[in-house]
């Protein structure tokens, strides 16, 4: 009887590893992604921000840290023989941001950052305890968890005081015409 127990459970853990493995493809890529989208974003926000410190002080931790992740997932995926398929450009390299200057800028790149990492909390919350027998990636699941949602409560604070800065005293947030303002424009 034990004989028959064994190659079945053998092949129980054999087939759960190999469900580990594509989850853990499959998270690894899409932070792999993310982070790719919110290291250029962040970059974007320094040449279109205008003056908001704020702003770009947010934008510099959100690009040290997804650095600091992506790092992790390119150990990661060293460590676990995956391969990742690369970054799409094209949110980035498409994206309506890129027209933008000052307050506009500032209001759509706060936008796409609290729906950013709404989207990705849920994708790492639903990755949680699915990795009970690797926990090297239960580790970077539970790691990556608060990052994520203090990046989501800074985006949303500041996405609150610029708007209330806006209707208070529009100089703090620039203008969409790069702080020139609408009396130099000759409409």
């Amino acid at each position: 009887m034990i004989k028959k127990i064994l190659p079945i459970g053998a092949l129980a853990i054999a087939f759960a590893g190999s469900a580990w493995a594509q989850d853990a493809a499959s998270l690894l890529n899409k932070a792999n992604q993310m982070n790719y989208e919110e290291i250029e974003t962040a970059k974007l926000a320094h040449d279109k921000a205008g003056d908001n410190q704020a702003l770009l002080t947010y934008a510099d931790t959100i690009k040290g840290d997804h650095e600091a992740n992506e790092e992790s997932v390119s150990a990661l995926s060293r460590q676990k023989s995956v391969k990742l398929e690369g970054t799409d450009t094209t949110k980035v390299d498409k994206s309506p941001m890129r027209d933008l200057k000052g307050g506009a800028f500032n209001e759509a790149y706060l936008a796409d950052q609290v729906q950013g990492h709404q989207e990705a909390l849920r994708e790492f919350e639903a990755a949680r305890g699915q990795f009970k027998g690797d926990p090297d990636m239960e580790l970077y699941v539970q790691q990556t968890i608060p990052v994520l949602k203090a990046h989501l409560m800074m985006a949303e604070n500041l996405k609150k005081h610029i708007s209330e800065a806006s209707t208070e005293n529009p100089a703090n947030n620039k203008s969409t015409t790069g702080g020139m303002g609408s009396s130099a424009r000759n409409d």
